[in-house]
């Protein structure tokens, strides 16, 4: 697809180079579901985080969403953030503090930490 038609929907600049970029990997290296779905965490955030534009939080998405892991949990997720910052009252001095109280907090949900997500996702959004 032409960059000016992902443009013309929406996409900014950066977007829409990303989006090319997750395309050419799948072409050149495969994003095959059943390898990506063999593949445990940690390999599979580093596999595709090499994808230009791909991140740790946007790994994690594709892990909940796409491939339907059932425990995985997003310490860099806004929502997720906020939500255990309103419910559990939850202060830190710094970010890596504030991370390794969230992370302590979710030993608690294993192995369905992806779930625990959704209905922290959804106390924030107030439903």
């Amino acid at each position: 697809m032409e960059h000016e038609t992902l443009r013309s929907i929406g996409l900014s600049n950066a977007k829409a180079v990303y989006i090319k970029n997750v395309a050419q990997f799948a072409i050149d290296s495969g994003l095959d579901f059943k390898k990506l779905n063999a593949m445990q965490e940690n390999d599979l955030v580093e596999y595709l985080t090499r994808i230009k534009g791909v991140g740790k939080w946007t790994a994690e998405m594709i892990m909940m969403f796409a491939l339907g892991k059932e425990d995985v949990f997003s310490t860099g997720d806004l929502g997720i953030q906020i939500a255990i910052k309103n419910i559990y009252g939850i202060k830190a001095k710094d970010k890596k503090q504030f991370e390794k109280k969230m992370l302590a907090l979710a030993e608690n949900w294993k192995p369905y930490r992806t779930y625990a997500c959704m209905y922290l996702w959804r106390h924030k959004d107030g439903k």
